[in-house]
């Protein structure tokens, strides 16, 4: 097999994995560079009608990528009530697969008093944070999940930051998050949290 079939080959792989993305800038990311990979490969074989399409669509994707950081989203916490909220109970029966995974074992105590929100990107709830107290100065992270086509940090950055701020939470009170997933730990990282032990295997975050 020579260098161009398997620098085609490349190209497409890329381009597949683009279109299993959920996560729209993602898959904006990947498709540019299956695009832009399969329209040079195009060019290398003479293959121009493969070479110009492939072109245009990743100028389509870096120009949609532009407009995306352009656009300035409106962030927004809303209380709910967790006991309570029929639309709550219904978001976590919708994404109880899901959010096994990232939180393993998450249930509500019906005994027990929550602060929970849902953070809204243009007036769509994309993540539902869920907080209980430990003491007067930490608050655990009971839950913290975002619908998969919102994974892009900038709803965690929004709830730990002008969030937080917003609750009156930003100083004199500790975040404590605890997960054994290594993508939520990088999350976690991303948003200022740092690893302070274990607890029976699972890793303890503290922002």
């Amino acid at each position: 097999m020579s260098f161009l079939e398997v620098f085609g080959y490349l190209a497409s792989v890329v381009v597949a994995i683009s279109l299993m993305m959920k996560n729209i800038r993602r898959l904006r990311v990947w498709n540019m560079i299956g695009a832009g990979t399969f329209s040079l490969y195009g060019g290398l074989i003479g293959a121009w009608p493969v070479c110009v399409l492939n072109g245009f669509i990743a100028l389509v994707d870096l120009y949609y990528l532009l407009m995306m950081d352009r656009h300035k989203e409106y962030f927004d916490l809303v209380e709910v009530a967790v006991h309570t909220s029929d639309f709550v109970k219904r978001f976590l029966d919708y994404y109880k697969a899901d959010i096994e995974a990232f939180f393993p074992g998450f249930t509500l105590d019906a005994n027990k008093h929550y602060s929970a929100y849902f953070c809204l990107r243009d007036i769509r709830p994309v993540s539902l944070v869920i907080l209980s107290r430990l003491s007067e100065e930490e608050i655990l992270v009971e839950l913290d999940y975002a619908i998969p086509e919102y994974r892009d940090y900038k709803t965690g950055r929004f709830v730990y930051n002008e969030g937080i701020r917003r609750l009156g939470l930003d100083t004199g009170h500790r975040f404590l998050c605890k997960t054994a997933n290594a993508a939520h730990q990088h999350y976690l990282r991303a948003q200022g949290f740092k690893k302070s032990g274990e607890e029976n295997g699972i890793s303890v975050y503290q922002r």
